[in-house]
């Protein structure tokens, strides 16, 4: 017979490939949006032509039916979703502002279609105001405004998904990390030098005591490996006879990229 603390063990051992699964399967589409980023946003551009054409033009699809009418309202939900579709992975800032505008785009090609002119009426003491609402000015403009809103969001969120620098202003200082972005990282590979191989050791033997004390500020360590700066994890591993590490002249210490802000060093 198997005991208690057997059966948890199955049990929890059992949910593991779940997670293992989905975990592949995000990474799987993550890479799968990354390689297609052309073809979204080649998507992107066709469906919005698509939506300029069903605003542009209600009075081509007045005479549909009222099934009819439903199609063209999914056919928008389709364009739109798929917008969507292309920013969803990019952030909560772009989806976000993107839905705000689809909605806004598919309120706008629905609108005309289902506001019909009604009569409207007031009275104050012996005086009473008539009017007309929903009239085709007031509805013509009302759609315009939310359409052209949704899709300036639309393009907004597009825009900073795709290529945020279009946003930056001329003379925008540089980020603290781009002073980095200059170096190659070191993945642990023993790279071949006149077609000889060299022993690899953790970059930490290449340093002294007091040094190792203070190395979780570090997330990367500057090393000069064969003859070229490189980034190193504080855990990696490098050639033995061919790395040395970057030092400030004055001070003496190591010279990287700091894992904490106030730790720049």
């Amino acid at each position: 017979m198997l005991d208690d603390s057997s059966m948890s063990v199955g049990e929890g051992s059992s949910f593991r490939p779940n997670r293992g699964i989905s975990k592949k399967a995000i990474d799987r589409a993550y890479l799968w949006f990354q390689r297609n980023e052309s073809k979204l946003l080649a998507t992107d551009i066709i469906c919005i032509v698509v939506l300029f054409f069903l605003h542009l033009f209600p009075s081509t699809f007045q005479f549909f039916s009222q099934e009819n009418v439903n199609a063209i309202q999914i056919a928008a939900i389709v364009l739109v979703s798929s917008i969507a579709l292309s920013v969803v992975w990019k952030g909560i800032i772009p989806i976000v502002i993107c839905v705000l505008g689809i909605v806004l785009i598919h309120n706008s090609l629905i609108l005309p279609y289902y506001a019909q002119p009604q009569p409207g009426e007031a009275s104050f003491g012996e005086v009473t105001f008539r009017w007309t609402l929903y009239t085709p000015t007031a509805v013509s403009m009302g759609a315009s405004m939310n359409f052209f809103l949704g899709i300036s969001m639309v393009i907004f969120s597009i825009i900073i998904a795709y290529r945020p620098s279009l946003l930056f202003t001329r003379n925008r200082p540089d980020s603290v990390d781009s002073e980095w972005l200059k170096y190659p990282l070191w993945h642990d590979n023993t790279l071949l030098a006149d077609g000889r191989t060299e022993h690899s050791v953790p970059i930490k033997m290449l340093m002294t005591d007091q040094e190792r004390y203070v190395l979780w500020r570090y997330e990367y360590i500057l090393a000069n490996i064969y003859g070229t700066p490189h980034l190193v994890r504080p855990e990696g591993y490098v050639p033995k006879y061919s790395t040395s590490i970057y030092r400030d002249r004055e001070s003496g210490r190591i010279i990287g990229k700091a894992r904490y802000k106030g730790f720049f060093i």
